[in-house]
């Protein structure tokens, strides 16, 4: 049987009100719905999402299968048959049925959440789960909550025993963020987290740089934004680099950056800072096997709690 390398990766439930408990509401929303026809959310785009099935780990969690489609959509097939230029065909669903575009599997365990292909910053998760809670007619707070990126203790740790020398950003910038940022009026976000750490630099830096200018008038694309501590070796710079290290570690925003350490040799990406494991599963249909699949995030989940990166 062939096998296919995939990645565990651990995140956080963070509601906008500390008092929900997302495996609660999943099992909550799940069971009011008693077939995957009832849990399938159709999107704008005519792309929907089913919750398929799920597994009651009982003290261990809630796990999840979904799957996507688009209703009616057929699949490409080619030729075998050898010939010099062969057309892909097209075979369309039969009746009662649908092609999987994709699928994603999560384990849930109180705010813990282990996700397999849930998509960038597990929005595909979150975004179906907030629209069976509201196709549940949960509470508004119930849908107020992001997957959070958890930052590598590993990593984490090496940041405070080494210390950063530099970090190289680049942002997403727009014409409002540009104002803000240039005139030091606002600006949420990484540029938040700028400001907070290293204060009038900031300002000081872009009131004489006439490069930053163009950010004035930019309404689109990205910047690049090199920050280091100065030759003098200040303290306060270094500490205010340290914190915004470990900011960018956790920071959702920041899916491209390197962080320099004072060791000269090492560097810190955004691929090696999550908390994530890889796992070689079965293949099914144009999947995994989802049962091997929920096991392997179980024993991710144990792993997790055993070594104490999982708080309460």
């Amino acid at each position: 049987m062939a096998r296919q390398t995939k990645t565990l990766e651990y995140r956080r439930a963070r509601f906008l009100d500390d008092g929900q408990n997302l495996e609660a509401l999943v099992r909550q929303a799940w069971g009011q719905f008693g077939t995957q026809a009832e849990r399938t959310i159709t999107f704008s785009d005519d792309r929907s999402s089913c919750g398929l099935r799920a597994r009651d780990c009982n003290a261990n969690g809630f796990a999840v299968h979904c799957g996507r489609y688009t209703d009616g959509q057929g699949v490409g097939t080619i030729p075998t048959v050898p010939a010099p230029e062969v057309e892909v065909g097209e075979r369309p669903p039969e009746p009662g049925e649908n092609f999987l575009n994709s699928d994603l599997m999560a384990l849930i365990s109180g705010n813990h959440v282990i996700c397999m292909n849930c998509g960038r910053n597990a929005g595909s998760l979150r975004i179906y789960l907030q629209q069976l809670f509201r196709k549940a007619g949960m509470p508004d707070e119930s849908r107020q909550f992001e997957l959070v990126r958890i930052g590598s203790p590993d990593k984490l740790a090496i940041i405070e025993a080494v210390g950063v020398k530099s970090i190289d950003l680049e942002v997403d910038i727009s014409e409002a963020t540009a104002f803000e940022v240039v005139e030091g009026d606002g600006g949420g976000g990484i540029w938040q987290s700028i400001k907070q750490n290293f204060g009038n630099a900031l300002a000081a830096v872009t009131a004489r740089d006439e490069s930053v200018e163009q950010l004035r008038t930019a309404e689109r694309g990205t910047m690049k934004v090199s920050i280091n501590v100065p030759k003098g070796d200040l303290d306060a710079a270094k500490h205010g680099l340290d914190d915004f290290a470990e900011e960018v570690v956790e920071d959702e925003e920041s899916d491209a950056f390197t962080i320099h350490l004072r060791d000269g040799r090492t560097t810190i990406k955004p691929n090696e800072v999550s908390v994530r494991k890889q796992v070689k599963l079965e293949t099914a249909a144009n999947s995994v096997s989802v049962f091997q699949a929920w096991d392997a995030m179980e024993t991710y989940m144990g792993e997790l709690n055993e070594n104490g990166q999982i708080e309460a």
